[in-house]
């Protein structure tokens, strides 16, 4: 369920960016950032991040996982309000 609610929010995100009167300029710039970052990172280093976010999963207490559920949830409630915010301001 939570996997889906995020789905449905970067969806609105992207509504919202495409709908922006500066989205081509950001996302050609954003594209050019994102692909000089990943010319930069070499396979150790994707390997050692891969192994790390292993590590990390494996040793997170279900409290930690509880906590970081309810942060999520909080972020995702507050995107909500600024997407139906700007969706009252553009009308």
């Amino acid at each position: 369920m939570m996997e889906e609610e995020l789905k449905d929010i970067w969806g609105e995100l992207k509504d919202v960016w495409r709908n922006s009167s500066q989205s081509e300029k950001i996302e050609l710039q954003m594209s050019g950032l994102l692909a000089e970052l990943k010319s930069k990172v070499s396979q150790f280093e994707k390997d050692s991040i891969k192994k790390d976010i292993k590590m990390i999963k494996s040793s997170t207490s279900q409290f930690e996982k509880d906590s970081i559920k309810r942060d999520v949830t909080n972020i995702t409630t507050s995107i909500r309000k600024i997407i139906q915010y700007f969706k009252k301001k553009k009308e």
